[in-house]
């Protein structure tokens, strides 16, 4: 089978890139593989019910921010704006585990002024942060070098580190703030401040250019993210085949020929591999060799989530926590606690309480554990944390080993290099690349497509 485009991976990359191709290719002119047997990747929704009660669980990601606005405007060219909600702000009730005992982010006056979490040298140095001079140079710099820079020691390792390490699942110490947060960067180099920065923005102007209000900080999906994959995957007029993983590619006079691990091929003019970049490097091993040489090179980690079910009176009472960050330095078994029914009460029921758990980071074997094994941690760590000793209902657990990407410092120009490296019509791109969050992936897929369909 002739085609003159093969897209590899069908998680959320490789269905934005199909999205915008058939804006200027044929249906037959595009085939779309996915090695498992599902779309969407780590996007990917669950319910759990019990009687009447119904539950709805996002296993990866459940809201997107719209600084980012990639998730808002795919929705909006699917249809599917009626489907999302506001979730409200991610940082709202959001708390630290410090020495043992939950602690309040302080992310307002009262909150600053009050807060046990930071000494009062801490509070001193972040008030002093809009007269720290910005770095010059565009050079790349850890998370944790950033935050030790702008805001100080302590409050890297006692708020930000632990908040950004709970959403990237990483080290800030090698994390890349250019890969990972660059919109701190610019809001420094904008402002020379980071502080300044967010007052000026808080002062722009809340309409579009076009004069239609502005959406949310953050969205969800009512129905869960898998929402956004499922209008994806109904609105493609490609050639669609799940179970279709591929051995290995090769180079040809006229492009491409793709050998998948049952035996068949096909011939291409352009190839999207959207998968991990480990997964990359097997495909490319051999014919590409100096490609999968420096694709070895990005990192790769575990991950994993466990959504639990207990009834409300089993849970102790403490309304504020909405989300507990746990920084590696407490040596737990677990990296975040979220109640997903206080955050989004349509998610659960009355009369229960649904709580997501985040792990993987702090002990990666967690993820390849066995689920008695699992659960008797989780449940150890609950009770330790949140005093929680009930038994839960019900559990939905997802776990993703060796596959979530980790952006050291100077990985941007780590993947420079290996783009510089590939033939005309072979492209890379996904989460291991130029940013892993959902809004970062439709990007790339939207804007690689353009560039191998029309730059190679």
């Amino acid at each position: 089978m002739d085609t003159n485009l093969v897209i590899i991976g069908g998680g959320i990359t490789g269905l934005s890139a199909a999205w915008e191709a058939q804006k200027n290719l044929k249906p037959g002119q595009i085939t779309l593989l996915e090695s498992s047997s599902r779309w969407g990747g780590k996007i990917i929704t669950g319910q759990i019910q019990l009687g009447n009660a119904r539950f709805i669980v996002d296993g990866g990601p459940e809201s997107f921010i719209t600084r980012k606005p990639d998730v808002w405007e795919l929705a909006n060219e699917l249809g599917i704006l009626d489907e999302v909600i506001d979730p409200g702000s991610e940082t709202r009730h959001i708390y630290v585990l410090d020495g043992g005992r939950p602690a309040a982010v302080p992310l307002t006056p009262r909150l600053f002024i009050t807060s046990r979490l930071l000494s009062a040298r801490a509070k001193f140095r972040l008030l002093a942060e809009p007269f720290i001079p910005p770095r010059k140079d565009p050079g790349d710099e850890s998370l944790a070098d950033f935050a030790n820079r702008r805001l100080g020691m302590e409050a890297q390792e006692k708020m930000l580190g632990p908040i950004l390490a709970g959403i990237y699942n990483t080290d800030p110490a090698r994390q890349s703030v250019l890969a990972t947060s660059p919109i701190m960067r610019e809001m420094e180099a904008e402002a020379g401040s980071l502080v300044l920065a967010a007052v000026q923005r808080m002062f722009r102007k809340t309409t579009n250019a076009n004069g239609m209000p502005k959406p949310p900080r953050f969205i969800a999906f009512k129905h869960g993210a898998q929402t956004l994959v499922d209008a994806l995957v109904n609105n493609l007029r490609a050639t669609l085949r799940l179970k279709a993983p591929v051995r290995k590619i090769s180079k040809i006079p006229s492009g491409y020929t793709i050998h998948l691990q049952n035996g068949s091929q096909i011939k291409a003019s352009h190839v999207l591999i959207t998968t991990p970049a480990n997964v990359a490097t097997n495909l490319l091993s051999g014919e590409f060799e100096p490609v999968a040489a420096k694709l070895s090179a990005i990192r790769h980690t575990n991950i994993g989530t466990i959504s639990l079910v207990y009834k409300k009176q089993d849970i102790p009472e403490n309304p504020h926590i909405h989300g507990l960050m746990i920084p590696r330095r407490e040596k737990r078994a677990i990296d975040a606690v979220t109640f997903t029914s206080l955050k989004m009460p349509e998610r659960g029921a009355e009369g229960y309480v649904l709580l997501r758990v985040f792990l993987g980071g702090a002990r990666p074997e967690m993820v390849t554990s066995d689920k008695t094994t699992l659960l008797k941690e989780v449940r150890r760590e609950l009770t330790n944390l949140l005093g929680i000793t009930a038994e839960p209902l019900a559990e939905l657990d997802y776990r993703w080993a060796d596959s979530f990407p980790q952006a050291d410092v100077g990985h941007l120009d780590r993947v420079a290099e290996v783009e510089s490296l590939l033939p005309p019509g072979l492209a890379l791109t996904g989460s291991s690349y130029r940013g892993i969050g959902v809004p970062d992936c439709i990007r790339q897929g939207r804007e690689t497509i353009k560039t191998l369909l029309f730059n190679s």
